[in-house]
């Protein structure tokens, strides 16, 4: 009794643990699924928000940039720049009484300065700087290009004290060989921007602007403690331009940081925000899970009580059954644990199946090496004695009979008589010439032995084999079957017996490497090549699927079984399985060289032998052929993906070469002209000429954008065209309208 109760208990713990651990693990991962999805909309919050500071900030730089192009194109400061004469006029007045408003409504604008070609020629000044320092912006100014405008610099001020300044500029520098002819240079004080930057109020986040060097511009609730130098080196040294990390101060608190490139890649956008108070709104949701936890918990252990009270009674009934298998009545000494009842299964397993492995490899060996008897309790292989004279010969032949389609009408009981029947089957087509034996392993193979009745009754050797020919038809006509035969050569020594057996054997083997054959005679294999099969045999499959000619697998594969054919069973499946491993070792890799030779070498030598037809093989190594071809076809595929992106960046990148050509890039990408067509044609859906033109008018339509004060002709060389004429055709076939039209569109656009 103690031993079931203690059984029962077992059942009921591991199933009341089976189903809270699944109840927990399915709370968990509820509870860290809404957890991620509630910093995730705390995230989202902050991007948003990081995007419009970044927006409103850009503005700002937009508008100091537009008032320094404006300045500089007025003519009377234009002409203070270039004379260096500041001597007062009513124009020149009225210019620079402008830029004195732009100062004073824009409180944020601190100094203003007019530098001329060799030094500073007029400057307005809230905060003064050094004289070192104007000296130092001036010479940034001269040798910056446009392009660099703005840029954060250390100045020193006139009290000696220093500042980040953000200074934005114009002068005519568009490119480094471009010359200088004066400048117009504005410096932003970057607390006062970062009032109209930031709201007063921001909550426990807390919003700030950064610099490539690690420098915080600009930040929100500026009286709180700076961040971290670590978390402000990682931001700026990420591969992404934007993203979110959670980072551990020193004190051991947690911080979500979302994190935000600007566009021209010059500036970063980040935000602190505590990461506690981002998983606050959880905690209800957490409660009630516990509670659904707890409710759940209780239901499992109920039903498990339940389950384990009603699954005992059979499963003890189960232990029973063991011990009468074991015969053994103390076979659980410990109360009848599933322990113990194991331990007793797998004995009774491996007694079976160490019976079945010493019958299936002695019994047919007895069975071949059975003395003469008369009246036998089992048959010997060779018919009693008193029934051949004169030491007549005999033959063995091994059968395989499957069904052809898969399917036959015939009953199971019908099948096994028609295979027990085989040797009164095959005396009958003897005609009393000679008496059988049979062996029958299992339901789909026999091993028979055929004896002569006397000294040559089996008559002449063509005979002899018409008599087997008749026994495949006889066996062709049962409902489904099909059937392969070995037969052994004819001999009249009973100690050669294994011997014959191997011999039909082999013959057995060799049917799966002809196409039309069913029954094979040792007498017709003897003679076969018993040499190695060459290297050079398999080569041909291995081509084809090298050279990626999927048509050509089939009839490959159909040539090397017919070449191997020629070669004795063992040599000819040694060469199968070797290229059976260089084909897994493909289909594996990718890598379509020689290869040393695969582990499975074995693997395949066994399944090879244990095939039975020749479609079997056929198609066995069919589907070795397509997996190889397909991994090759999938390698080749992102080659080629790879060559048509090379060939796309470098003509992004080299479309003002004049020179630029079909043969000159294939000739760098090491492929031919017409290959590299192919790929640029697929990839762009242009062919390489228009596609070469598309760059080219794409970055000329930004140009007069851009670069208002360039010519066309000077807009035509700069994207690869010698020609303006050829420039302007182009152009407009593309657009519609001239260069010059285009323009004049988007400076009308612009003013309006």
């Amino acid at each position: 009794m103690a031993g079931e109760k203690q059984l029962q208990v077992r059942f009921f713990m591991s199933l009341a643990l089976i189903s809270i651990c699944s109840v927990l693990v399915l709370s968990t991962v509820l509870f860290f699924w809404f957890r991620e999805k509630t910093i995730d909309n705390v995230n989202k919050a902050n991007e948003s928000v990081l995007l419009n500071t970044e927006t409103v900030f850009m503005k700002y730089m937009d508008m100091v940039q537009n008032y320094t192009m404006d300045f500089y194109h007025n003519p009377n400061i234009y002409t203070v720049m270039q004379s260096g004469d500041n001597s007062w006029s009513e124009q020149l007045y009225s210019a620079l009484s402008q830029i004195r408003g732009t100062l004073t409504i824009n409180n944020f604008i601190e100094n203003a300065y007019i530098l001329g070609s060799g030094a500073p020629v007029m400057m307005f000044e809230n905060n003064p700087l050094s004289k070192a320092a104007k000296q130092e912006l001036f010479e940034r100014v001269r040798d910056s290009e446009i392009r660099q405008s703005p840029f954060v610099w250390n100045a020193t001020l006139n009290n000696g004290q220093s500042e980040t300044m953000m200074t934005t500029f114009y002068n005519d520098r568009a490119f480094s060989s471009s010359e200088y002819n004066g400048a117009i240079a504005m410096t932003i004080n970057l607390r006062k921007l970062q009032e109209n930057l930031f709201n007063s109020n921001e909550g426990d986040t807390r919003y700030a602007v950064l610099n490539a060097d690690r420098i915080v511009l600009m930040q929100s609730n500026s009286s709180e403690e700076a961040f971290d130098s670590r978390l402000l080196q990682q931001i700026v040294s990420v591969q992404s331009k934007e993203g979110t990390l959670v980072w551990k101060t020193d004190g051991g608190d947690k911080k979500l940081i979302t994190y935000h490139q600007s566009q021209n890649g010059g500036l970063w956008f980040i935000s602190e925000t505590s990461y506690k108070n981002s998983v606050r709104d959880i905690a209800s949701a957490r409660n009630l899970m516990v509670g659904l936890c707890l409710v759940l918990i209780a239901a499992a252990s109920a039903i498990a009580a339940f389950v384990s009270y009603r699954m005992y009674k059979p499963i003890g009934t189960l232990f029973g059954t063991i011990r009468n298998l074991s015969d053994d009545r103390l076979a659980f000494p410990h109360g009848g644990g599933f322990d113990e009842a194991n331990r007793e299964l797998e004995k009774i397993g491996n007694r079976v199946k160490a019976l079945k492995q010493e019958n299936e490899d002695s019994a047919l060996l007895r069975w071949l090496t059975s003395p003469y008897r008369a009246d036998e309790h089992v048959p010997s292989a060779l018919p009693p004695i008193n029934q051949t004279r004169d030491n007549g010969t005999f033959c063995v032949a091994v059968l395989h009979i499957g069904l052809s389609s898969g399917d036959s009408s015939l009953p199971a009981t019908r099948w096994r008589e028609h295979i027990r029947g085989l040797p009164e089957l095959t005396e009958q087509l003897f005609a009393g010439t000679g008496t059988c034996r049979g062996f029958f392993p299992h339901h789909e193979a026999a091993v028979l032995i055929v004896s002569e009745t006397e000294n040559g009754s089996f008559g002449d050797y063509v005979t002899f084999r018409e008599r087997w020919e008749q026994l495949y038809g006889s066996i062709r006509q049962w409902d489904g079957a099909a059937c392969t035969i070995g037969i052994s050569r004819l001999s009249a020594d009973s100690l050669q017996l294994k011997q014959m057996y191997d011999e039909a054997s082999n013959s057995l083997q060799y049917i799966k490497l002809h196409e039309h054959l069913s029954l094979s005679f040792a007498d017709d294999i003897i003679h076969l090549n018993s040499s190695s099969v060459p290297d050079s045999t398999l080569e041909f499959v291995l081509q084809a699927v090298r050279s990626q000619e999927r048509e050509l697998l089939p009839k490959a594969v159909e040539r090397l079984l017919a070449v191997a054919c020629s070669y004795k069973v063992e040599q000819a499946t040694v060469a199968l399985s070797r290229l059976a491993s260089d084909l897994q070792k493909i289909a594996e890799t990718g890598l379509a060289e020689s290869l040393p030779r695969h582990t499975d070498f074995l693997d395949h030598y066994q399944r090879i032998w244990r095939m039975r037809s020749y479609t079997e093989l056929r198609a066995w190594l069919e589907q070795l052929c397509a997996e190889a071809y397909g991994k090759l076809n999938e390698v080749n595929t992102v080659q080629t993906r790879n060559l048509a992106s090379e060939a796309i960046v470098y003509i992004r990148s080299h479309f003002g070469d004049q020179t630029l050509s079909l043969n000159g890039l294939a000739e760098k990408l090491t492929i031919s002209p017409p290959y590299l067509s192919r790929l640029i044609t697929e990839a762009t859906g242009s062919s390489f000429p228009d596609f070469v033109n598309l760059v080219r008018l794409e970055h000329a339509r930004s140009l007069l954008i851009a670069e208002l004060e360039l010519d066309i002709r000077e807009i035509a060389e700069k994207s690869g065209y010698n020609s303006s004429t050829y420039f302007t055709t182009l152009f407009k076939k593309r657009y519609g309208v001239t260069p010059s039209k285009w323009r004049l569109n988007y400076i009308l656009q612009k003013e309006n």
